[in-house]
């Protein structure tokens, strides 16, 4: 009995039809079923290795217009793995150390084609347990992620619970004073009213005076926790892993601190440097991440109860042309035969139950993975500094970049508003918010929406993306199907793209979206841009 035949997706890089076939002769030979493509410039490379996915790539080094390197680099323009074999008449010794040194896999001459099928699967179990090992490094890093976010969670129930305690005793004493007001309006007779109106409206102004100091501090709370909440989603967000953008350091830093500064007021004084820098080019929660083990490390590193006798330093400056970002403590220091050691996984001189050993070796990779370095230098007795550099981001911050009060629009046209929630308590603030310039109409469930939205006659749909049974995913698509032209008018509301679908949807839908919690401000911004043609 013969033996299993094995599938092989074969990528070739060639001109010569004759070649071609010698090729997929030795692999056939050699127990292969094989299902192959054959380019012969970039473009065509291209878009065969985005249609993939490919087993391996095979390249003839010349070719007319064409070449072995060049394939390799619109290979790695995509930051694929997929091993890269020359097979060429002409590579010489010098060509294939060059070759190497490129970083491509193996090289092997067409008229010995003996060593094909063994550095195919050579190459093939080495991309495999590449991808192991990169799968091993994400889990670490989200281990790493969840371990300071568990270790920071009683601060930051701390830090929400605070302003959450002033809003909601700030909105106590408010009804209790709107409960006054009406009981002294109902028992007064308006005889009593109409003869001393002056007295009556000078009362009148002191208690709405009372009542608005309390709902502006509460206001003042609820934005507190809106803050730190925005942080605490920007730290945890697993969508958008890869995805660099212009980053500024400084407000990086600064959500950092936020998350962190339970931790930091207990054990010293934080002081902060901040020098004039141009944005890095990063994604903000791995960014973040480094930030977090780095500032968390040197929290650690000063035990409790001297918080005024000791000092926590954070500074940004420019080193030539990148970003340096320091940390430094006045902690207990580390001895220099373990200094070298500090990057090293699972190392740590910790006790036990404190830190993972994983987070400075996470803030290697990460800056590493940035193109940048990390240093430490260190004092037993007189603390550390760990001191990051990152490249210059090339383009600025788009304008109006991080977090900004917006300013609310001038009234326009009054619209027609669908606002669909499942949760009652916000489909009728967002039609309190808006219902002094539109007209507005709630409703909780989105499938019950439809028939309505469809009726025409709504200038925007304003729909929750995170609802039971039918969401506004599901909303979204069965518009899509049935009344495209409706799509324009969807703006999406979501409290956090929480699951694998919710992200997915996000990345390939332009709908805009409204982060929750808004304010009337952004939410009449939103609108305006559908209904007068504003920007948002």
């Amino acid at each position: 009995m013969s033996p299993a035949r094995k599938s092989l997706r074969l990528l070739l890089a060639e001109d010569s039809e004759d070649d071609e076939a010698l090729v997929l002769r030795a692999l056939r030979a050699g127990g292969y079923d094989v299902q192959h493509l054959r380019v012969e410039s970039a473009a065509a490379m291209g878009a065969a290795l985005d249609a993939g996915p490919w087993d391996i790539v095979i390249s003839d080094y010349h070719m007319p217009g064409f070449s072995a390197p060049e394939a390799f680099r619109v290979l790695r323009e995509r930051g694929l793995d997929v091993p890269f074999i020359i097979v060429s008449g002409t590579v010489g010794e010098e060509v294939a150390v060059d070759a190497m040194r490129l970083g491509l896999h193996d090289y092997l001459l067409k008229g010995n084609l003996l060593r094909l099928v063994p550095a195919i699967e050579r190459e093939m179990r080495e991309a495999a347990l590449r991808a192991e090992r990169r799968q091993m490094q994400e889990e670490l890093l989200i281990a790493d992620r969840m371990s300071s976010v568990g270790v920071l969670a009683a601060g930051i129930g701390h830090e929400i619970n605070n302003p959450l305690a002033a809003a909601y005793g700030n909105l106590e004493v408010a009804v209790e004073l709107v409960g006054a007001l009406e009981r002294e309006v109902r028992t007064t007779a308006p005889e009593a009213m109409a003869a001393a109106p002056a007295e009556w409206q000078a009362r009148l102004a002191h208690r709405l005076n009372d009542l608005a100091a309390p709902l502006r501090d509460a206001l003042d709370g609820a934005e507190q926790v809106r803050v730190i909440v925005r942080d605490l989603r920007l730290f945890s967000r697993a969508s958008d892993e890869e995805l660099r953008r212009p980053v500024d350091v400084r407000r990086m830093m600064e959500s950092t601190l936020r998350m962190a500064w339970n931790e930091i007021r207990q054990r010293a004084r934080l002081v902060r440097a901040y020098g004039e820098v141009p944005p890095v080019l990063a994604n903000e929660s791995r960014l973040g991440q480094i930030f977090l083990n780095l500032v968390m490390n040197a929290a650690q590193a000063i035990p409790t109860g001297n918080s005024e006798g000791n000092e926590i330093h954070v500074s940004t400056s420019l080193a030539g042309d990148r970003v340096a970002i320091e940390v430094r403590d006045t902690g207990a220091g580390i001895p220099p035969e373990v200094l070298p050691k500090v990057f090293d996984a699972f190392f740590t001189t910790k006790p036990i139950g404190v830190g993972t050993g994983l987070g400075l070796t996470i803030c290697h990779r990460l800056v590493s993975a940035l193109g940048g370095s990390i240093s430490v230098e260190s004092k037993v007795g007189e603390g550390s500094s760990f001191r990051v550099l990152l490249p210059a981001a090339q383009n600025p911050l788009p304008t109006g970049a991080g977090p900004s009060k917006p300013v609310e629009p001038a009234p326009g046209r009054r619209a027609r508003i669908a606002v669909i929630d499942d949760d009652a308590s916000v489909a009728i603030v967002v039609a309190r918010l808006l219902g002094a310039r539109h007209d507005v109409l709630p409703f909780l469930s989105a499938r019950q929406a439809l028939a309505e939205v469809r009726g025409g006659g709504f200038d925007v749909i304003l729909c929750d993306l995170m609802m039971p049974d039918f969401d506004g995913m599901d909303f979204h698509a069965e518009l899509a199907r049935a009344n495209p032209e409706l799509l324009p008018r969807l703006v999406m509301m979501t409290a956090g793209a929480f699951t694998p679908r919710a992200r997915a949807f996000f990345e390939s839908t332009t709908n805009p979206r409204l982060e929750k919690p808004f304010d009337r401000a952004k939410l009449l911004a939103v609108v305006a841009a559908l209904v007068d043609g504003g920007s948002s």
